[in-house]
């Protein structure tokens, strides 16, 4: 009974890495596509180096580019109803 306790929290400790980043998958497409740069690149490096291709992505992404794909940042001003 201890045995296969003592597995299942092995296992879990083990698995646990891998499904927070399959998880990332998704966020890191959008995220990427949201700061214009490369959605496979992005989600290959936060996968594949996880977790510090996260801490990096998280550390040195770029700003968000707006909708019509220029380089100025998002402004609330610009968005405000007169």
């Amino acid at each position: 009974m201890m045995n296969a306790l003592l597995n299942g929290i092995v296992w879990f400790y083990l698995l646990s890495p891998f499904v927070v980043a399959l998880f990332l998958v998704p966020w890191s497409i959008e995220d990427a596509k949201l700061r214009g740069k490369s959605p496979l690149v992005v989600s290959l490096a936060v996968v594949l180096f996880f977790p510090w291709g996260l801490f990096a992505w998280l550390v040195f992404r770029p700003n968000r580019t707006n909708a019509a794909g220029s380089k100025r940042p998002f402004r609330l001003e610009d968005h405000r109803v007169q």
